[in-house]
């Protein structure tokens, strides 16, 4: 029985000391594609109208329109139709819990803050960003009922202006060292309960 405690205990430890490893589950960076207005992904994506999304920066063909230089292609998420656009994985995810993140900048051409909103399921955030934010990290960790992932500017302003979408990361969630130690104490009270239980039993 104690061999069997110190077991647990040593397998909640390592647990707890290892480097836990989060699975990368889909990933673009929009470097790949040719620019285009209107962008009609061929992989990955879909972006359903009736709004658009422009595919700029220095992609595979030309370089246009590059609002954040050096950091490859990336989205603006109101195309030129003149409604503000959707972008949509084709892929759809299972319920669970993930971390995502994408680098968004602000619309850097002077127009009003536009607000671009993130779903996956019931999971559901909005960023608003005024022109001249910088473009940079945001990091997200849920847990949702599964579905396809979305990003979606608002209406407003420039229906031909929109946020820059680029670096778009879901992984699986990794659990935090406060539930791995509450793990630990658990399968710890567990063996203790049970060596217990059978001390009573002898005894009888």
């Amino acid at each position: 029985m104690k061999s069997t405690i110190a077991g647990i205990i040593a397998f909640g430890l390592v647990a707890l000391l290892s480097p836990a490893q989060a699975a990368v589950i889909f990933s673009d960076n929009f470097n790949s594609y040719a620019a285009q207005l209107n962008w009609v992904p061929p992989a990955n994506w879909s972006a359903p109208g009736p709004g658009a999304v422009d595919l700029i920066g220095e992609t595979t063909t030309i370089t246009t329109f590059d609002f954040y230089p050096g950091n490859g292609g990336y989205v603006d998420l109101d195309g030129s139709n003149g409604v503000a656009g959707t972008l949509q994985t084709l892929m759809s995810f299972a319920a669970g819990s993930y971390t995502l993140s994408f680098d968004l900048g602000g619309n850097a051409r002077g127009d009003v803050a536009k607000t671009t909103v993130i779903t996956l399921g019931n999971f559901t955030t909005s960023i608003m960003l005024a022109s001249s934010d910088p473009y940079a990290l945001r990091s997200f960790t849920f847990t949702t009922t599964g579905g396809n992932l979305i990003f979606s500017d608002l209406a407003g302003g420039d229906g031909n202006i929109g946020n820059i979408l680029d670096n778009v990361t879901l992984s699986t969630a990794v659990p935090e060292t406060s539930t791995w130690a509450m793990m630990l104490i658990g399968f710890a009270g567990l063996g203790f309960a049970v060596r217990r239980s059978r001390r009573k039993v002898s005894m009888a």
